[in-house]
């Protein structure tokens, strides 16, 4: 027992406090990690508005899926269809960050400007400064618009214009500043909405 007391004596004296240089090494590594996290600030900042962009798309397009599938009617209007408008072209009133949800009124399985009604026009420019999307792909000539059309009662998916033999668009996001980071959403005719 006294030898027990002894020890825990001398290692009670032999424990020392914090010295000076450990607590300078370890306000170092902070501000190291700080300097880093703050130079990429921006950087990091314009990648997740371009995954933000990419999660609103795919998710405005799940909604109009459901809407589609659903027959929803507005203000008692037994509508045809619903879908999501994407033109990009030179010149395209909607240009390349902005997209319609609209009700198709006609069956014709696509947007007409006056005919059909829009739900929503969303304008992510605002709030996603420096996203663009960038190109539609796997439409017939590589024209840069896309018209995805979801019809009840049968889930019916029309994508229109796509090029023969495939079924499915892609749709590319960018940051304008760095046309290399970019996210995109896919869609085919059975239905399926993913992103990458």
């Amino acid at each position: 027992m006294v030898f027990t007391f002894i020890f825990v004596l001398k290692n009670k004296k032999s424990e020392k406090g914090i010295t000076l240089i450990e607590i300078l090494v370890v306000i170092f590594i902070i501000a190291l990690f700080s300097g880093i996290l703050v130079t990429d600030f921006p950087k990091i900042k314009r990648q997740f508005a371009l995954t933000r962009v990419v999660h609103k798309m795919s998710q405005d397009l799940r909604r109009a899926q459901d809407m589609g599938f659903s027959g929803q009617w507005i203000e008692g209007v037994a509508l045809k269809g619903y879908g999501v408008y994407i033109d990009i072209r030179l010149g395209s009133v909607l240009g390349p960050k902005k997209y319609i949800i609209y009700a198709d009124m006609n069956e014709d399985k696509k947007y007409i400007a006056g005919t059909d009604n829009i739900i929503e026009t969303i304008d992510f420019g605002q709030a996603e400064a420096g996203v663009i999307i960038d190109r539609i792909m796997n439409t017939k000539d590589d024209q840069q618009w896309v018209d995805i059309n979801f019809q009840p009662p049968n889930p019916d998916i029309t994508i229109t214009e796509l090029s023969s033999g495939l079924n499915r668009v892609q749709i590319i996001f960018a940051i304008e500043s760095e046309p290399l980071k970019e996210r995109m959403v896919f869609v085919n005719t059975s239905g399926l909405i993913e992103t990458k």
